[in-house]
């Protein structure tokens, strides 16, 4: 008898593969399964427009149970992606090489040989941690656990069917516990559901806070305010710097190393966002810590120039915009 994930896994797949045999057809058509190049983020990176739709057709001929009639497609997908994986910006391995190669080297074709190494040279990450004889997946939907379903949802990026996933797991939960909790925090970051993260995050928070040292009470502290932030609640995020800042100057030469900058940059947000009075509260304990800080990265500037500049510290907000300038121009 099937559990409840496992008929919710069905049916994501069974839209998997029906898409899947859509394209044995004599006049099936791969403008969404073919290689688009996009350009993606503030660097102008390279992506593929098409490649969740690769995937989802892969994880369709995968529990499909006669491949025989989809060699040909595995063949093109496997192509197409390798076109990917030489191009795109994060370079990668990614589940729809791992699916194709694995799909295809059961049809033992020669020609198919120089296809797998090609697919290992794609790029450096291919060439360091691909390996086209080590391959396994599972194609039998009954021996999926919840938190594989869960996965392979996210894979796919078919959220309403992982939310769903989440939901029975959630209920499945006996106690919540730092374990849980976390793996709770991740679904819902995959999700893109700020609330539910937030809400993870807060639970994770009066769990810890008791027990943990100053370093990881500031960690969580800054992930929590700057979700406050992003979800417009600036007087719960003011609260929470507020609670943090006591415990982050116990912490030597916090500003030198990554949380510290990242800690400094929700406080500029909030200094910038804030009324005066409360930005002010924020200004003055971390102005002079500014000036102790390394490697600090481009948005951090900007944030820092803005927040001074809104506080009227304009020689200051202009030796910040300089130094950006600077570090700008030492990579022209």
């Amino acid at each position: 008898m099937k559990n409840k994930h496992t008929k919710i896994l069905c049916e994501m797949i069974t839209t998997c593969k029906e898409n899947a045999k859509k394209l044995l057809q004599p006049d099936a058509d791969f403008s969404e399964v073919c290689y688009l190049a996009e350009i993606v983020g503030e660097y102008g990176g390279t992506a593929d427009g098409n490649y969740v739709n690769r995937k989802r057709i892969l994880v369709g001929i995968l529990f499909t149970e006669d491949k025989t009639p989809y060699e040909n497609l595995i063949r093109y997908l496997l192509i197409e992606e390798i076109k990917d994986r030489e191009t795109h910006w994060l370079q990668g391995i990614g589940l729809a090489l791992e699916l194709a190669v694995f799909l295809l080297k059961p049809f033992s074709r020669e020609e198919d040989v120089k296809l797998f190494a090609k697919a290992k040279k794609a790029n450096f990450d291919t060439f360091a941690g691909f390996d086209a004889d080590n391959l396994f997946f599972k194609s039998d939907v009954s021996n999926f656990a919840i938190d594989e379903a869960i996965r392979l949802a996210q894979d796919l990026e078919e959220y309403e069917y992982s939310a769903s996933l989440i939901e029975l797991w959630k209920n499945e939960q006996i106690e919540w516990d730092e374990k849980n909790l976390t793996q709770l925090h991740s679904y819902e970051r995959f999700q893109k559901n700020a609330e539910g993260e937030l809400a993870a995050l807060l639970a994770l928070f009066a769990l810890k806070k008791e027990k943990a040292n100053d370093w990881d009470f500031c960690s969580l502290a800054q992930d929590i305010a700057k979700k406050q932030l992003e979800l417009g609640q600036m007087q719960a995020a003011f609260e929470t710097v507020q609670q943090m800042l006591p415990r982050l100057m116990k912490v030597d030469g916090w500003q030198n190393v990554g949380l510290g900058r990242f800690i400094m940059e929700v406080c500029m947000d909030l200094v910038i966002a804030s009324d005066k009075q409360d930005a002010l509260q924020i200004w003055n304990h971390m102005k002079l810590h500014l000036s102790k800080m390394k490697n600090m990265h481009w948005n951090l500037y900007e944030k820092a120039a803005n927040a001074a500049a809104k506080m009227r510290d304009n020689g200051l907000s202009k030796s910040l915009l300089d130094a950006l300038e600077w570090e700008k121009k030492k990579l022209r």
